[in-house]
């Protein structure tokens, strides 16, 4: 359980959504929430084109499974939310900023254990109730289906499934309960903040954090504390193909430095069948459902995706750095694809800056930018 000192913040989290846009050095930035990953074929089109007609050309992936597009031109905000409401990617306006959930993005795919419809339920369940659109940009839901992928995130709320239900922080309860308690968590929280008068955007950030919120939220739900889960092994993030129980297959194609092409979004689209594509917090895309990923790989490599663990794209990330950010003290998008090689296989992120923004949890290579050059810290 954390035990992290108080943050006093000095003012409510301003953090971009698809609405409320954050104005960048070289234009507007959109942050588009996509709960647990899933995001349709032609979804997955309207994005692409969007940032194609609107934005820089590029997508950005986040470490939490959403869709950033910047460069918006003055006024182009309104056409993007009239084509992200006309997609269904803007479901609610007073909760969109907060419909931050991550979810295990292979569950049901290498497995029988799929997640769709909890996600659907928990984000559903969450834009029904006005009060938590009080919750800041960046407090985070995660479900995990008993991997440890997403758990490993430090999720404000994370829902692990088990044989016998779903297990919370410090409590257990049926599945059918669990976005029942998920919500209580975040209800929770919000009152613990009032009653500290407090601006947190996290948990964490409280006196007494997850202790004096937990608490809380069982009281609420009637429910005994629980020992806390032990913490999950997790493997390597995924990369390449991917074997279903039905014999077919998936493909998780690595977005250079988290960034797609409009051209290379298309594509993966135009492999999408029923159940989509997924986004994952590895800024990789998973397409799911192929009778052969032979050619989808072979295509994805040759428009510049990663396509196996041993590209090298595999586990590399940076933030936007010059020309896009004004704080940034280098090009370290260019500077880190031309080094992406050297620290193969472990995770390495590039910053532009000493605020480090997007660097993914659990980073081994730490790049950082300077007045005088880079740092590396291992």
């Amino acid at each position: 359980m954390s035990t992290a000192a108080a943050i006093e913040r000095v003012r409510a989290d301003a953090c971009p959504g698809a609405v409320t846009l954050h104005q960048a050095a070289d234009g507007g930035l959109a942050r588009i929430r996509i709960p647990g990953g899933l995001v349709s074929g032609p979804q997955l089109i309207a994005l692409a084109d969007a940032t194609r007609d609107l934005g820089d050309g590029r997508m950005e992936l986040t470490s939490r499974g959403n869709v950033q597009i910047r460069a918006l031109a003055p006024g182009a905000g309104d056409e993007l939310a009239r084509r992200l409401v006309a997609s269904g990617l803007l479901p609610s306006v007073t909760h969109e900023r907060v419909r931050n959930i991550v979810a295990s993005p292979l569950a049901g795919i290498d497995n029988d254990g799929d997640l769709t419809g909890l996600v659907r339920e928990l984000d559903r369940a969450l834009c029904e109730r006005p009060a938590l659109s009080e919750l800041s940009g960046r407090f985070l839901f995660a479900i995990d289906d008993g991997r440890g992928d997403v758990s490993a995130l430090a999720a404000d709320v994370t829902i692990v499934l088990t044989s016998g239900g779903a297990r919370l922080p410090t409590m257990a309860v049926p599945r059918a309960r669990a976005v029942e308690a998920a919500l209580a968590i975040a209800h929770a929280f919000l009152d613990e903040r009032a009653a500290q008068d407090s601006q947190a955007w996290r948990i964490d950030e409280l006196e007494g954090g997850r202790s004096a919120v937990y608490g809380r939220a069982r009281q609420t739900l009637r429910v005994e504390a629980a020992e806390p889960l032990p913490a999950l092994a997790t493997g390597a993030e995924p990369a390449g193909v991917v074997g279903q129980p039905d014999g077919r297959h998936a493909l998780v194609a690595l977005a250079p430095l988290g960034r797609l092409t409009a051209g290379q979004a298309r594509l993966l689209a135009a492999h999408a069948g029923e159940r989509g594509v997924r986004i994952t917090p590895w800024r990789s895309v998973v397409v799911p459902d192929l009778d052969d990923a032979g050619p989808l790989a072979t295509a994805a490599w040759k428009s510049g995706m990663g396509v196996e663990a041993g590209s090298r794209w595999y586990r590399v990330s940076a933030c936007t750095g010059r020309p896009g950010c004004a704080k940034s003290l280098a090009d370290v998008q260019a500077d880190a694809a031309a080094a992406a090689d050297r620290w193969h296989g472990r995770s390495v992120h590039w910053s532009g800056c000493e605020r480090r923004c997007g660097r993914p949890r659990g980073t081994e290579v730490d790049v950082v930018a300077t007045a005088e050059g880079y740092t590396v810290s291992e």
